[in-house]
């Protein structure tokens, strides 16, 4: 399955048309590796794909998106944009099962959940392949990485 063209077609499909954003500069990734402040959405893929879906965003990016996503004028990370960057996971999860046509009515997605802080790191356990790609926005970069047990 290509994993790195559904997530590059959601990505797309939700910022352009839920979060009303420009996104560009698409390229391959590592999961980030940074001592910036970031926050991560996470959701949990079940059933016939078994994976982690994960949406990296360093704190400026993540108010930025939430701002255009729902309309507000925040400065700093609070409720609204954790609860925005699980919502994002949770979309961009779901585009990818709508993407798995033949496997999608026997995947089940999980509850979102989100880390912030720095310096940290998020991977499922056991054996696992991932797929990650860096997205361009106006205010800076995101990551979305889909870790798919094998």
């Amino acid at each position: 399955m290509d994993f790195a063209s559904n997530i590059e077609e959601a990505v797309r499909e939700i910022f352009e048309t839920m979060v009303g954003l420009d996104i560009h500069g698409l390229t391959e990734a590592d999961p980030p590796q940074s001592s910036a402040a970031s926050l991560t959405g996470m959701i949990g893929l079940a059933g016939e794909l078994q994976a982690t879906l994960l949406i990296h965003l360093p704190e400026p990016v993540a108010v930025a998106v939430t701002n255009a996503f729902l309309g507000l004028d925040l400065q700093a990370v609070d409720e609204d944009v954790k609860d925005a960057v699980g919502e994002l996971a949770n979309m961009v999860a779901g585009g990818i099962k709508f993407r798995c046509p033949e496997q999608g009515k026997e995947i089940e997605l999980s509850i979102p959940s989100v880390v912030w802080g720095k310096g940290y790191s998020c991977e499922a356990t056991g054996r696992f392949e991932c797929t990650a790609r860096t997205f361009g926005l106006e205010a800076g970069p995101l990551v979305v990485e889909l870790q798919v047990r094998v």
